[in-house]
């Protein structure tokens, strides 16, 4: 049986890397000691991920030509894979800053507003469609 495994070492790198983050403050309904209060809430509206290309390139295998001829034809799904995969770890990472600085807010919004220098009443309500 031919069970061909490659030792070596590899090259991975990403050109032009794009992240647009936009995120919004919005008020929201929620339960405080008993009473309904409204509390200013940052929200993600947009993320987006773009990059141009991802380039792979394999060395001290013993067969660098054919794998790296390989890799080539696959050169688009490396990109689209990296890319989704970039895009996921940004996302998560927005909604734990946003996650932590909301967990403020709820405690004191009055900070928050003055920060931005808003009223509560010029943000648009959060609704949730069920």
């Amino acid at each position: 049986i031919f069970d061909p495994i490659f030792k070596g070492w590899g090259n991975l790198s990403i050109q032009h890397v794009s992240i647009k983050v936009r995120v919004e403050c919005r008020k929201e309904r929620v339960i405080k000691l008993g009473e309904d209060i409204s509390v200013p809430v940052l929200q993600c509206q947009e993320l987006d991920v773009q990059l141009d290309n991802v380039k792979f390139k394999m060395r001290d295998t013993g067969a660098d030509w054919i794998l790296n001829k390989a890799i080539k034809q696959f050169s688009g799904q490396f990109t689209e894979l990296v890319q989704a995969n970039m895009k996921e770890q940004v996302q998560a990472q927005v909604q734990y800053a946003l996650d932590t600085l909301n967990s403020y807010f709820v405690v004191n919004p009055e900070l928050v507003l003055s920060i931005l220098g808003i009223s509560m009443d010029d943000l648009e309500e959060n609704v949730v469609w069920v």
